[in-house]
C-alpha cells in the first residue's frame, strides 16, 4: 500500500494494486479505479456531511 495524501479532508487516501483507498477517521471508505474518482467522492461527501461548506444560494447572497 502506498499512501498518496496523508490528510485529504480528513481521509487517507492510498493506493492498494490497482485500487485508490480513501479512509476516514471515522471509517468511512470509497475505492475507486481512478484517483480522480476517489477524490471527486470524498469531495462530494465532504459537501454533503459539513453544514459549514452548503453551497445553497440562501446561505451565499448578500442580504440587502
Amino acid at each position: 500500500m502506498r499512501t498518496i495524501y496523508e490528510n485529504y479532508r480528513g481521509f487517507k487516501i492510498s493506493k492498494e494494486e490497482s485500487t485508490y483507498n480513501a479512509i476516514s477517521s471515522d471509517h468511512v471508505i470509497f475505492s475507486r479505479w481512478q484517483l480522480s474518482q476517489v477524490l471527486d467522492t470524498v469531495d462530494q461527501y465532504v459537501d454533503i456531511t459539513d453544514p459549514n461548506t452548503s453551497t445553497n444560494s440562501e446561505f451565499g447572497l448578500p442580504q440587502n
